[in-house]
């Protein structure tokens, strides 16, 4: 029975369920609706097709709604839910109205634009990375790490993009040769420092011009000047001046940052000479909402000013933050070192361990680290890694530590030619590494700095989750603060080989014993599985086949391990695997091929599925989607051969053909049966074994195909085809016949008799049917005498169609010759000669 459309609509229309609006759940859903309209369509007739649209737009509308809400929320999430391409052309085709709804997969590349946002209690980070891409601003979310791209490098995103926001699943980055010449992170960072106020929203009492400068360009006190002096090892130092306060004409919210900038260089404009500048900083009082205490473009990127443009980085300064020097301070070189390329400079929690198995990120805090400003509210100085990257500290202070050895850290304020820092290899031949630095109260800023920590090293972890921020780990694990994280003692990593041990700190440096011992296996991990592709789209009633990619995380003195494979998503499905297990060594990959049984009826909709990794320790699983669409049938044309290719004929022949054809429909297609006819040569008699052939899908069937060449036909090459057909489509087939005109041959010899070891000249005379020389005829000779065996040899005929052989009759006995002649498939056999040799 078939169901009506107008029913199936009244289906869609009740299968709403409500979700939060970017929730994973809810795009899933709105997917599933979406291709039931599609189902539905392909079974319409025009009338019902145009109401399915008219719903289907709503629908699909909502979709891009939420799978935009959803990048920004969770682009991996996101790139597991978007349609294939291979389906948004199909919907873009049968809903061209709703086509600018539908998510589009590509490139996109672009000057980058990076802000990294920062909530007042340090709690909440957010970053917004965008690329200036021919008109459009598009905003980028990474699905893997954070692009480690500063403002003004040129940014490609590949992955899926909605309107204006694309979820990237990979990036790469090319640096920018301009703001590298123009934003040194050395030497004088000339800042313009622009205060402004808004309609009904003055600055505070305390934030007066005054003040702001002494925050920024005070030469002695709390300042970041002096703080860029101090942790640069006088490198770098904040230059510059204070414009303003000027009262702007409209009121700004925090969201309208980047205006609010437009505004604040043009109210500026008159007196600042931007071109001079290479950072801008702007004060502005709270017009109320706003979620972060100052925002800081990582990096520079180009700006506009009356005086042409400039390359330059920006931070915005909420004013409650900026009427004192502590925090204003504390604020500017937070939002400075964002300024100066810096990430956060995080912590990593792994409860009563220091730090935990290999791979494992434990529980990352975004601001955690007490000592650097680039973490929570404090002066400390920027750590290690972070000095490097900047160019602070240079690569002779810092040694890289993979054998065993003692080692003699010094003091991280001083302006030293020494050792500042270790870089420990975390176990041999990992890939994570410990940094040690010793913190001394030294200055005015890390004697701020509780005082455990000038009594040991503190350690920052770098691995595959740290990107471009730090990440302190606490190595005094019974207290709940990192306050006093630093290692003051022994410690032997539970996870590989490596040993730290502080045997003595004073004044004047820390002494470290770094220790590799033998590779052994404290403990197993926890393995890892990844499912590609994402999302793919399949029919109903098919199979598609999944890579499982296993990775073991154990540590390198662990011997291999071997996990099972398995699925428990989607639900009743079939699955196989090519491998039911992997035996993987430590850090080793497998790949192994998970095929999934897509059931007949199952309802269109993208699924959840998983593939499980286990043993008797540990179980991991990868997850993924499958987007499953109604078996439907596309009829494509039958494939036609005829066998031979050519042939060569004399008027009133005849030669047979194999006709092929082959059923090129995929299932769920039902059989077809073609009809069988061939109308060249026009006016030749033609006969067909079949007249038609039934074909299941993707079968071959053979039929012969008789021609005749009329008596009359001209001697030149002609077409013959042969068709088979439906209603639905057409295959064809051509082969050649070549009519050839046929020839004579006739024979004589010079004589009867002849003496023996003489010789006879044979002479064979090759005509057309019209009596015309047949040039070019090849003419074989065949000489016989009695019994005892026979002699040939080809001759090509001359201009005069004659051909001559000159036989020497070596034995005395009777002779008897014949001659056969061929051109262009016609054939003859001339008349029988004899002679004698005496």
């Amino acid at each position: 029975m078939r169901i009506r459309i107008s029913q199936i609509l009244c289906l869609l229309a009740a299968s709403v369920v409500a979700f939060a609006q970017g929730n994973s759940d809810n795009v899933r859903n709105l997917n599933n609706r979406v291709l039931q309209f599609h189902s539905a369509i392909q079974r319409a007739n025009a009338a019902e097709a145009a109401q399915i649209r008219a719903q289907a737009g709503a629908v699909l509308a909502e979709r891009a709604a939420a799978l935009t809400a959803l990048i920004r929320e969770d682009p991996n999430a996101a790139l597991g839910l978007a349609f294939a391409q291979e389906l948004l052309a199909d919907l873009a085709t049968r809903f061209p109205g709703s086509a600018s709804s539908l998510e589009q997969q590509g490139t996109w590349t672009g000057a980058s634009d990076h802000l990294i946002f920062d909530d007042p209690a340090r709690q909440v980070r957010r970053y917004q990375v965008s690329i200036n891409a021919g008109n459009s601003n598009i905003e980028v979310y990474s699905a893997g790490d954070e692009p480690h791209c500063v403002s003004g490098d040129s940014l490609s995103a590949t992955g899926v993009r909605v309107n204006n926001v694309v979820a990237a699943g990979s990036t790469s980055v090319s640096a920018s040769a301009a703001a590298g010449a123009t934003c040194s992170t050395l030497g004088p960072q000339n800042s313009a420092v622009i205060l402004i106020q808004f309609p009904g929203y003055p600055l505070p009492s305390t934030v007066t011009p005054t003040a702001v400068n002494d925050i920024f360009f005070a030469n002695s006190g709390k300042s970041v000047n002096t703080y860029w002096k101090e942790a640069s090892y006088q490198q770098a130092s904040a230059t510059g001046q204070v414009f303003g306060p000027y009262s702007l004409d409209t009121v700004y919210t925090c969201d309208q940052y980047s205006a609010m900038r437009t505004a604040a260089i043009a109210a500026a404009d008159a007196e600042a000479n931007f071109t001079q500048f290479t950072r801008v900083f702007i004060v502005f009082p709270s017009p109320g909402g706003c979620a972060w205490a100052g925002l800081g473009t990582l990096g520079c990127g180009t700006l506009s000013s009356a005086d042409g443009n400039f390359q330059a980085s920006t931070s915005w300064l909420l004013a409650t933050y900026m009427g004192g020097v502590d925090n204003g301070v504390k604020l500017a070189t937070h939002e400075g070192g964002h300024n100066l390329t810096l990430h956060h400079s995080s912590s990593r929690d792994f409860a009563a361990e220091a730090v935990g198995p290999l791979g494992m990120v434990g529980t990352l805090s975004e601001y955690g680290d007490t000592h650097s400003t680039m973490g929570s509210w404090n002066f400390g100085h920027y750590p290690a890694p972070h000095k490097v990257q900047i160019g602070w500290l240079p690569s002779s202070n810092v040694t890289t530590v993979e054998t065993t050895g003692s080692h003699t850290i010094l003091p991280f304020e001083n302006t030293v030619l020494g050792v500042q820092a270790l870089k420990v290899r975390r176990g041999t031949g990992g890939s994570t590494w410990l940094w040690l630095e010793y913190r001394q109260p030294i200055g005015l800023y890390d004697s701020t700095l509780n005082t455990q920590v000038h009594t040991g090293a503190l350690v920052h972890m770098q691995d595959s989750s740290t990107g471009t921020h730090t990440h302190l780990v606490d190595f005094t694990t019974g207290t709940s603060s990192f306050s006093d994280a630093a290692l003051a003692a022994a410690w032997t990593d539970p996870y590989t080989n490596v040993s730290l041990a502080v045997t003595g700190a004073n004044a004047s440096g820390l002494s470290v014993d770094v220790g590799f011992g033998a590779l052994t296996c404290n403990s197993r991990v926890q393995p890892a599985v990844v499912i590609t592709p994402d999302n793919p789209t399949v029919m109903a009633g098919t199979n598609y086949n999944f890579s499982v990619a296993v990775t073991n995380y154990d540590p390198l003195g662990c011997g291999n391990s071997t996990f099972n494979l398995g699925s428990l998503l989607p639900s009743g499905w079939t699955t196989s695997f090519s491998l039911a297990s992997v035996t993987l060594a430590p850090g080793q990959t497998l790949y192994a091929t998970m095929s999934k049984s897509v059931p007949a009826g199952v309802t269109p909709g993208t699924y959840a599925l998983d593939a499980i990794a286990s043993d008797a320790s540990h179980s991991a699983t990868g997850t993924n989607n499958i987007t499953v669409i109604a078996s439907t049938c596309t009829n494509v044309a039958p494939t036609v051969t005829l066998s031979p290719s050519a042939a060569s004929l004399l008027r009133g022949a005849s030669q047979n053909f194999t006709l092929s054809v082959k059923n090129n429909d995929a299932s769920p297609c039902a059989s077809r049966t073609f009809n069988l006819t061939s109308l060249l040569p026009s006016g030749w008699t033609s006969s067909l074994s079949a007249s038609s052939l039934a074909l299941a899908v993707g079968a071959t069937g053979t039929a012969t195909l008789s021609k005749t060449v009329p008596m009359d036909a001209a001697f030149t090459q002609t077409t013959v085809n042969g068709t088979a057909s439906d209603a639905l489509s057409t295959g064809a087939a051509n082969a050649t016949i070549t009519v050839v005109e046929p020839i004579a041959v006739s024979l004589a010899t010079s004589a009867t008799s002849v003496a023996a070891r003489s010789t006879v000249t044979l002479t064979a005379t090759v005509t057309k049917a019209g009596g015309a020389p047949a040039a070019g005829a090849t003419v074989t000779f065949s000489i016989t005498r009695g019994s005892i065996g026979t002699t040939t040899k080809s001759v090509v005929a001359n201009s005069s169609g004659v051909a001559t052989y000159s036989y020497k009759a070596q034995q005395k006995g009777s002779y008897t010759a014949v001659s056969t002649a061929s051109l262009s498939g016609a054939t003859a056999t001339s008349n029988t000669v004899t002679f004698t040799a005496n």
